[in-house]
């Protein structure tokens, strides 16, 4: 049962751990579905003109993990919790500022341990009870028992109030600079119904089987279908408090081949693709007027992973040679055909200022081909995480054949995101040399990516299980700052650190191109993880 009283202590969740990614076991790949291929087959475009229907058609490459609130921690499928849920604020899009969104203000107490956030009034559930502060002080309460991968987001919560219907009151045990990026990034904690959950609740499982299948938020859309392997369906919520969308609905056919994708967004049977194509196919769809292309950047980077714990770059003087040997930008014009420039700094430029965290600019070769002569083996294993696709598996190509020009010999295999995440669990030297693969944490605030990234520790992300008691103390230091200067001048070292010990080579700060028909326009990306789209921003010709 729900403590009723006004006044809620969290339970201490995973400190600082991130996504149980792949947790939700059974990840199910479907096929397409039979009216996805007649539409394929010469359909009118659900959102043209020509049909008037308001059905917004789009795919996902897989199925989604669960899409509980609470449990929901992966890339594929936050497309549909932003769309039925909604969390206190949100990034401004391409900024790391915060626009309202459930709270139409907020207060920040001089010790930055107590955040009062001002609801909007009479905001609907979809089962048509009030989202007020009593609800949101049991969905803070609900994240913190289900204790999946995003419960670190409240874990440093010791109380949440509701002394009134629109004012939502929370306390921290320590001042944490990062909080409100948590409340606003992609897995954000939610409103989610309390009578809801009460109501469709099997034991103590807290609604987990019901919400499966079924919505508890606020958002513009409701689950209507919600078929595994198949699709997905969401409709308009009627009293819905903000802006109402456009689109009626919006259908998402399972479609794991690109190509499938391509065809069917070409036949008019998609109205749009968020992401996956392939560079050339996303330049061609530049050129044709009939669909426009929206290229946004976010807070995610593609860097080179260099194993410091075993094989040979546990040779330090070797990594840092590599750091400097490659030839980083003709790398990135190559595999992204103009679209991608290379990272002239550590972190993407909305989470921290580039002048403090540059990266080494010259390609200098002479330490690389001074030590190569001096290795017992010249042998490297490169992997590459295949979520990147083939603008990745590219950079993994290139990065090789410049180093077989030092005489190093470079084996290049893709690797699943599966065995990418089980790295942590495997013995040293069973893990890649080098790891083609993404940098980045959670949020638009450098302490999601070092906890989450560089942590000791940490899983499933720390690949290579690197540990730095020194690194470990900064991280906490900073983000106890309430002067955000002190906090910068702490990850400022931080990013020297990491520079120094050679352990990440950044590339580039990827494009995310959603491609539309050009009958739909207003796309709005979110600022951290562009292959979201705004709901309500989107408009049909």
């Amino acid at each position: 049962m729900f403590d009723t009283t006004q006044s809620h202590s969290i339970p201490s969740g995973p400190q600082w751990d991130r996504r149980a990614f792949l947790k939700a076991g059974g990840i199910t790949v479907g096929g397409i579905s039979l009216a996805a291929l007649i539409a394929a087959c010469g359909g009118a475009p659900s959102g043209s003109g020509s049909g008037g229907t308001l059905i917004l058609r789009m795919p996902f490459l897989a199925d989604m993990q669960v899409p509980d609130p609470d449990i929901m921690y992966e890339g594929e499928g936050v497309q549909v919790m932003e769309s039925a849920y909604e969390g206190l604020v949100r990034y401004k899009p391409g900024t790391s500022e915060f626009l309202p969104s459930l709270a139409k203000s907020w207060t920040i107490s001089p010790d930055q341990l107590t955040y009062t956030f001002s609801l909007q009034p009479n905001v609907k559930f979809h089962d048509g009870t009030i989202a007020d502060a009593e609800a949101w002080t049991k969905s803070f309460d609900r994240r913190g028992k289900i204790n999946q991968g995003p419960a670190y987001m409240v874990a440093g919560v010791v109380k949440t109030e509701a002394p009134d219907p629109t004012t939502f009151v929370v306390t921290l045990k320590e001042p944490n600079n990062a909080f409100l990026h948590y409340l606003a990034c992609p897995w954000q904690p939610f409103a989610v119904s309390p009578a809801a959950v009460a109501k469709n609740a099997v034991g103590d499982d807290m609604a987990q089987e019901w919400l499966k299948t079924h919505d508890a938020g606020t958002g513009p859309y409701i689950f209507k279908e919600f078929i595994t392997g198949s699709h997905y369906t969401l409709e308009a919520f009627p009293d819905y408090w903000g802006e109402k969308p456009v689109f009626k609905s919006i259908r998402i056919d399972i479609t794991p081949s690109v190509a499938t994708q391509k065809l069917q967004l070409d036949s008019g049977a998609f109205d749009m693709v968020t992401k996956g194509f392939a560079i050339p196919d996303v330049l061609a769809y530049e050129k044709n007027t009939q669909f426009s292309v929206v290229n946004s950047f976010g807070g995610v980077g593609e860097a080179i992973w260099l194993n410091p714990t075993s094989g040979i770059f546990a040779n330090k003087a070797l990594r840092k040679a590599v750091l400097t040997a490659l030839d980083r930008k003709s790398i990135i014009d190559t595999a992204w055909g103009g679209l991608a420039k290379v990272q002239e700094a550590m972190w993407p430029e909305l989470t921290l200022n580039p002048a403090l965290a540059p990266f080494p600019s010259q390609v200098d070769t002479a330490p690389l081909k001074a030590i190569v002569p001096t290795l017992p083996s010249k042998k490297i294993d490169l992997a590459w995480s295949a979520d990147g696709g083939a603008p990745r598996g590219q950079m993994a190509e290139l990065i090789q054949n410049q180093l077989a020009a030092f005489g190093l010999d470079v084996t290049v295999r893709q690797m699943p995101v599966a065995e990418e995440f089980d790295l942590p669990n495997q013995a040293p030297e069973k893990r890649p040399d080098m790891l083609v693969s993404f940098l980045g944490g959670d949020a638009l605030h450098l302490d999601t990516t070092f906890r989450i990234l560089l942590r000791t520790g940490a899983k499933p992300l720390n690949f290579y299980q690197y540990s730095n008691p020194e690194l470990d103390n900064l991280m906490d230091d900073a983000v106890k700052q309430a002067d955000w200067a002190q906090a910068e001048q702490i990850y400022q070292k931080c990013s020297q650190m990491i520079v120094d010990e050679a352990i990440w080579i950044p590339l580039c700060i990827p494009p995310n191109s959603t491609i539309a028909h050009s009958y739909v326009s207003g796309v709005e990306d979110n600022s951290f993880y562009p292959p979201i789209f705004w709901p309500q921003s989107l408009k049909r010709a």
